[in-house]
């Protein structure tokens, strides 16, 4: 039975009388939970009219599935309203109950009296849960009309799928090369041969095939560095080192040494050092034929799983001494780069790559395109660019570049730094080094450039040579590079 109907208390303002059974009724409620009368008029005319003039109903369900006609397509039956013989406004106490009311405005035979009340399965809450259900059954149907292409939608393309589950669209030049996901950005590779590989014909040579791409970095310098044995001196870890060649590949960071440390250097004698090249190209030959890094049999190599290389950090150097294990010593020396590797179970030291500037920017490079892995040099004052100060020859008016942050590639092996020219320690006129040639100054190759006395102010020029990498002597400053004009030191006389 209904609820008998009360005295209301006094409203909330989230609350409004029924006007017909005078409960209170949250105002989001169409009809009331009590009686079940509507409890606007507008919205029971609304109703009724509807009720008269039913429109036709169209299904459009998925092919297989089949629906009732007595089915509204909203997953239950909307009933007629009760409602009061009169409108007339008597006191609560002389209305009918809710039961007599509702026995009295409609006639229904046993059979289609529902179970549940007709004003409770009409309620607020109720409408809300069969409308959270037909939801969910909308979404399980457009579900079961998705299909997914199984080819690609360009003519000699195919479907891959990332480490991550994305579908990927290649072509089949694409076969052996790395590339990143466009959605997740993950790293993966195009698999030599399709999902349902034939056996090929057994005269194809396997130098046809597409290799791997593997990003190598010959000769940097491993440090195995037992903390016990440390000294906390400058540069000295700087000559204890293995030469270790690095690749990054698909499978993770990998370090090789070609032969076990022998006196402070990798090839100490002169049959090593002969033998190196050979041992390299097998090493490259055995990572380019897909073999696993643990049956290398030529040297000793590492693997760092792309799980484990977030471990990776500058440990020189550093934002401050106090992050520094090493408290700021420069022990693998002055302007060199070390990378602390991420500890594995087997090996009981900590192991650090050393670089020059111009290797770790390299190194970076590959970490980024290969693991995502960015940033590490972040607040070490590592110059990642390079910048130029300009100045113009006294003779020739020509520019010359110098580089700034000069001792970091001074450290570097790589950089292969060239004299660009000189400039006077007295009044900043500069030379180029091939005016200096021309007009003979210092002698063969500059050594006496010193003692010059300066074209410009006649006190000796001093030893202040203006140094530049090679690719920028004789072209002009690209994209992307710095440059700080020197003003007033290219003037003429």
């Amino acid at each position: 039975m209904s609820k008998q109907p009360t005295t209301p208390t006094t409203a909330t303002p989230n609350e409004l009388p029924c006007p017909e059974c005078g409960e209170l009724v949250r105002k989001q409620l169409i009809r009331c939970w009590n009686c079940g009368a509507f409890m606007h008029k507008k919205l029971e005319a609304k109703y009724q009219a509807m009720q008269a003039n039913p429109a036709p109903i169209i299904f459009s369900l998925p092919e297989g599935e089949a629906v009732s006609a007595d089915d509204d397509g909203m997953g239950f039956q909307l009933q007629e309203p009760s409602r009061p013989a009169s409108a007339d406004s008597a006191p609560l106490e002389k209305r009918k109950t809710a039961t007599e009311r509702h026995d009295s405005a409609q006639i229904r035979t046993t059979a289609d009296v529902p179970a549940t009340p007709h004003s409770v399965a009409t309620g607020g809450d109720a409408l809300l849960d069969i409308a959270m259900q037909e939801e969910a059954e909308s979404q399980k149907r457009r579900k079961k009309k998705r299909t997914f292409a199984g080819g690609a939608k360009t003519p000699g393309g195919f479907i891959i799928f990332c480490p991550y589950g994305c579908h990927i669209e290649v072509k089949d030049a694409h076969r052996g090369m790395t590339g990143r996901c466009p959605k997740c950005k993950a790293p993966f590779i195009v698999p030599v041969d399709p999902p349902d590989y034939a056996k090929k014909e057994s005269d194809e040579s396997e130098d046809e095939r597409p290799a791997t791409l593997i990003h190598w970095m010959d000769n940097l310098h491993l440090h195995v560095v037992s903390p016990e044995k440390l000294k906390l001196k400058a540069d000295s870890l700087l000559k204890e080192f293995v030469e270790a060649d690095v690749a990054c590949t698909i499978d993770g960071l990998v370090v090789v040494t070609l032969q076990k440390k022998a006196g402070g250097s990798l090839f100490g004698g002169g049959g090593d050092a002969k033998k190196k090249p050979d041992a390299r190209e097998a090493v490259r030959q055995h990572f380019a034929d897909g073999k696993p890094a643990g049956e290398l049999t030529t040297g000793e190599a590492t693997l760092y799983k792309p799980e484990v290389l977030n471990q990776l950090r500058v440990a020189q150097p550093v934002a401050s001494r106090a992050a520094s294990m090493f408290a700021g010593v420069p022990v693998f020396g002055e302007n060199r780069i070390a990378i602390q590797l991420p500890s594995l179970d087997d090996k009981a030291d900590s192991r650090y790559l050393s670089l020059g500037v111009l290797q770790y920017r390299q190194f970076a490079k590959h970490l980024a395109e290969h693991f995502l892995i960015t940033g590490l040099e972040k607040d070490t004052q590592i110059p990642m660019t390079d910048s130029y100060q300009d100045y113009k020859c006294h003779y020739m008016e020509v520019p010359i570049k110098a580089l700034k942050n000069l001792d970091w590639y001074k450290a570097d092996p790589t950089a292969g730094l060239t004299v660009a020219g000189y400039r006077c320690g007295s009044c900043g006129m500069a030379v180029c080094e091939a005016a200096r040639n021309k007009e003979k100054l210092g002698g063969k190759g500059g050594k006496g450039i010193a003692k010059v006395k300066c074209p410009k102010c006649s006190q000796k020029m001093g030893e202040n040579p203006l140094y530049s990498l090679a690719a920028a002597v004789t072209q002009p400053a690209m994209s992307g590079e710095q440059t700080e004009s020197a003003g007033g030191t290219g003037d003429t006389e």
